[in-house]
């Protein structure tokens, strides 16, 4: 029963039962559409079958089409791995048939499963089952009716918010909407689904067609305000997506022509959608996220994780606070030990905090939020550190003071504890120095807001064993956290890799570009927020902190200045009192600050960059890529060196740690879709320009030279710098 088929039993009231069968999720392969189609001819033809019930295999009705199936099409180009859904199965054979189907849904119906769901002509549903259309975060639109039937059942605007949005609903207010005709216990879903069946057939019930609706489209005036409003609002929160306005031109087609018309526009924009460099990227880092839990000679030799019942998180700032308040949120035990009771009281309440700000989300409720609070405690020296399973250092990036904890911890835990370092910079073979449990030593690298951003950047030495990592992973997970295993140096994986990312918009800074222009031209490319608003929102704190471990592990390709310095010098500390590059005041989004100016002018004095003391004149994209582009030659010495076990670990880590667009696919794939060779060349003429901090690596011009993409699984695609 559970290999991928359809099956089809028909029982003695004449209701044919057919069945999707592709375990877990009975995902749409194309071997289930054939078995579809086949199932549904045969139905129509026998004269046993009244009506048809179609369900999904295993308590789930049918999570959507194979994202498998995208990844063959990207790698090859070729569409007739498409099977045709929308008009030949779901029009021609379902809607259209003699016969009437309802759907029994359980589990999950997204995507196709979804739109093969409203292709039937009734539908009942168990209470807990999630319905949704969240084709547009693989870059696509639906493709098999969904946006001409979802609109038909819940109204436009409705249906533009949950596929706009990628958001699902549950059964209660998809019966609310019109979306589910019946909400029955799992029990009683076939049953019931049967009836309703025999009902339509014997026209006790109205036999209604999806597609054919008009009743909740409202008029065409009233259509065309909310499609003119969602343009917009897609626009602002979009731009660089072309799945979103795509769905839009594919409803907007449905609304003037009719459903039918509007079908074969969304197969035609799909088909077009799907080898988009979009959709390429963002089923890259689909696949890249779920890849990440495969680690060699750590998953695959038969060990199983060890309960971590009980952790340690030493500092209570905002990064041990975070750590602290994302270990709770998943009922795990916390000590939180600071160096006096004024800065202990500080991080309490700070985790309080944290936790009020989920519950006023919505996220969190009282009660949990009450629960969460119970299981954290604070200490003011290491007498209860004889029963954690685990401990967390979060204090500052000081040598000495790591050292000096890592010490003090290996005597007061337990033999198995794993001890951690949140350290963000620094080699751990130094954190441990002073230490004789080098096996258990690990880092944890979190992402600031700590129990916010998904990244875990876990760091391996050589000697840290595989049930350390294994157990950390397993308690990443745990905390809702995507771990990224990642090998030992300066700056590990992320920071390293992006180290050039900061320095290469200081440098362009020096070099005359505005600094406001760096950041818009970032913040246009797909990223949150710019380089300088970036360090004004992590702090100087860290900057001047990284600034000589940085130009000591990297020495001579690193761009020096005393930027920062100079900034601190005059009164600033970024966001922390609200003046930095940019001011900021409560309640107000931050404001270019234009006598940060001066301060440039004086550091650019200071560092001689200017090439004859003259500004430099560069184009938006030469902007872009003076700063992305030093940031891809590091991933290339990550690469190169065996930082990562992959590539895509790379891409996964930029995207969730350092918000690098998603639907570009990563910092590496989106630089094999700029070409290696392309790369090269600029940052060898940029070396002979500005110095050694472009000049680019041995890996990086070994695979330029043979017009290769950096990654050798991955094609190379034409230019991505447009959509």
């Amino acid at each position: 029963m559970a290999s991928i088929r359809v099956t089809m039993e028909v029982g003695g009231d004449g209701v044919a039962i057919i069945t999707i069968c592709n375990p877990p999720v009975n995902a749409l392969h194309p071997t289930i559409i054939a078995g579809l189609k086949e199932k549904y001819s045969e139905a129509v033809k026998r004269s046993d079958v009244k009506a048809i019930v179609l369900t999904g295999y295993g308590g789930k009705f049918s999570g959507g089409f194979d994202i498998n199936v995208f990844a063959e099409i990207h790698k090859s180009g070729n569409l007739s791995h498409l099977p045709d859904v929308s008009v030949e199965l779901v029009v021609n054979i379902m809607e259209d048939a003699p016969k009437p189907s309802v759907a029994a849904i359980q589990g999950l119906a997204l995507g196709g499963g979804l739109e093969l769901a409203m292709g039937c002509h009734a539908r009942v549903s168990t209470p807990e089952a999630q319905l949704g259309l969240p084709e547009l975060t693989l870059g696509v639109i639906p493709g098999f009716g969904g946006t001409q039937c979802l609109p038909r059942l819940v109204g436009l605007p409705k249906a533009l918010e949950m596929m706009l949005q990628s958001k699902s609903i549950k059964a209660k207010e998809g019966e609310k909407y019109g979306l589910i005709d019946a909400i029955v216990s799992s029990e009683d879903l076939l049953k019931v689904a049967r009836v309703w069946a025999l009902e339509i057939a014997e026209r006790r019930r109205p036999w209604i067609s999806s597609l054919r609706r008009t009743d909740k489209i409202g008029s065409l005036s009233e259509a065309n305000e909310i499609l003119k409003a969602a343009r917009k609002q897609v626009k602002k929160i979009a731009p660089n997506m072309p799945q979103h306005q795509a769905c839009l031109d594919s409803v907007e087609e449905g609304v003037k022509f009719g459903g039918y018309a509007g079908v074969l526009k969304e197969a035609k924009v799909f088909k077009e959608l799907v080898l988009s460099n979009t959709s390429k990227g963002l089923v890259h880092v689909f696949f890249a996220q779920r890849t990440t839990s495969k680690v060699p000679n750590v998953t695959d030799i038969g060990l199983s994780p060890r309960k971590i019942k009980r952790v340690a998180v030493i500092g209570g700032g905002l990064m041990g606070s975070g750590i602290a308040t994302a270990l709770i949120l998943s009922n795990t035990s916390v000590i939180l030990k600071e160096i006096d009771s004024n800065f202990l009281q500080k991080g309490l309440k700070t985790i309080q905090t944290n936790l009020e700000g989920l519950v006023k989300k919505g996220s969190l409720s009282q009660e949990k939020m009450n629960k969460a609070l119970s299981l954290v405690k604070g200490a003011l020296d290491y007498s209860e550190f004889k029963n954690v399973d685990m401990v967390i250092e979060a204090v500052i990036e000081k040598v000495a003071l790591k050292q000096s904890i890592f010490a003090d911890i290996e005597r007061a835990c337990p033999p198995h504890c794993i001890l951690a370092t949140n350290t963000s910079t620094i080699d751990l073979n130094i954190v441990g120095a002073k230490t004789h449990s080098q096996d258990r030593i690990v880092g944890a690298h979190f992402f600031s807001p700590a129990h916010v951003m998904p990244l875990l950047e876990i760091v391996r030495t050589d000697k840290t064993s595989p049930q350390v990592i294994l157990d950390l992973m397993t308690v990443g997970k745990a905390i809702k956290k995507v771990p990224v295993v990642v090998g030992n140096c300066t700056g590990f994986a992320v920071n390293r890799t992006f180290f050039p990312y900061t320095q290469g918009a200081q440098l362009l800074a020096h070099l005359g570009v505005n600094l406001f222009r760096i950041d818009k031209v970032v913040t246009d490319f797909g990223l949150p927020i710019g380089p300088f608003q970036l360090q004004d929102l992590a702090g100087y704190g860290v900057a001047l902190a990284v600034k000589d471990i940085y130009a000591s592990a990297f020495r001579g390709r690193t761009f020096e200045t005393n930027l920062v310095e100079l900034l601190v010098k005059s009164g600033r500390n970024g966001k922390s009192n609200g003046k930095g590059y940019y001011i900021y005041e409560k309640g107000q989004k931050p404001k270019p600050d234009p006598s940060v100016q001066a301060i440039i002018e004086e550091s650019s004095r200071l560092a001689n960059a200017m090439p004859g003391g003259k500004p430099i004149t560069v184009s938006d994209q030469e902007v872009l890529e003076m700063i992305f582009f030093p940031v891809v030659n590091e991933a290339c010495r990550v690469m190169a060196e065996g930082v990562v076990v992959r590539a895509s670990d790379l891409d996964i880590a930029s995207v969730l740690g350092m918000s690098f667009p998603r639907y570009r696919g990563g910092i590496v794939f989106w630089a094999d879709l700029v070409g290696s060779d392309y790369i090269y060349a600029k940052l060898k003429k940029w070396t002979e320009l500005y110095g050694g901090f472009f000049k680019p690596c041995k890996y990086l011009e070994e695979r330029a030279v043979k017009r290769l993409p950096l990654v050798r699984t991955l094609l190379v695609y034409s230019s991505c710098f447009g959509n």
